[in-house]
């Protein structure tokens, strides 16, 4: 089975850029999944800010989850600094609604990973709800969102699953490999990181258990996430490539693949 670990889906007006709608709903989805042999794909609402705090295509997301369950799998968005609020919405999304966990980028909300006194009362709430969640790194704000960043806040939450997302590439990629071996329960996810030098670098230091695929779509080629491991990434036996592009996922979902 195929999973995608970190795509988009909903409204935003810079997908014309990338050639696609400006919406990108589940039916375009599905086709887009079905046409290169993809089960499901964990999804969080497309953008950067959101003054309308995602809500609705969180609640696009959530109605998706509900009517494709073995299809899709809904990541919640979370800006720190609504304090209480952002964690009383954070328990809904995924404890009403049935989202499966948490994507949080530093741009939404202007703040630092290492400000921990933001950021640790999102995590323990995540810790609470037993759920992964994934930061985004890398690009030209990584200086707010290393790889090493997640490794300190992963180390004092051991018993919640830190996603590193697009491997802190790039910019950041360089940390990956030595936060991902101080902090044993990180994984790393591949969205538009097509430099298989970086992917290989991963596997080689921790393991091919720890590495999902994403895709970034749309933003990215939907097709090009499976695509990187199936068909340019020869160093890896079939276990190995089983394991990235949906083994690892479904366990770190806790679905069955």
């Amino acid at each position: 089975m195929i999973y995608d670990a970190h795509g988009y889906l909903g409204h935003n007006d810079q997908f014309a850029a990338y050639g696609v709608p400006n919406f990108l709903g589940p039916d375009e989805w599905l086709r887009i999944m079905d046409g290169c042999g993809m089960q499901g794909a964990l999804v969080a609402p497309p953008g950067v800010g959101a003054p309308d705090d995602f809500k609705p295509d969180l609640e696009i997301i959530a109605q998706t989850v509900k009517s494709h369950p073995d299809r899709f799998f809904g990541y919640a968005r979370v800006k720190p600094r609504r304090g209480q609020v952002a964690l009383d919405e954070l328990r809904y999304w995924i404890g009403d609604r049935g989202l499966h966990a948490v994507k949080m980028n530093t741009l939404d909300d202007d703040y630092r990973l290492d400000d921990r006194a933001l950021v640790d009362p999102v995590m323990e709430v995540v810790s609470e709800l037993g759920i992964p969640v994934l930061f985004h790194t890398g690009d030209t704000r990584g200086e707010t969102c290393t790889p090493e960043m997640v490794a300190d806040i992963a180390i004092d939450f051991p018993d919640t699953t830190f996603i590193i997302g697009h491997m802190g590439y790039p910019e950041q990629d360089h940390l990956l490999v030595s936060a991902m071996k101080r902090a044993p329960n990180t994984v790393a996810e591949s969205a538009s990181v097509f430099r298989r030098v970086v992917i290989q670098e991963a596997i080689d230091a921790v393991g091919a258990d720890r590495i999902l695929m994403g895709t970034n779509g749309p933003y990215s080629p939907i097709e090009m996430g499976p695509m990187m491991f199936r068909d340019y990434m020869d160093s890896l036996d079939e276990e190995q490539t089983s394991a990235i592009l949906g083994g690892n996922l479904a366990r770190v979902l806790g679905v069955n693949s």
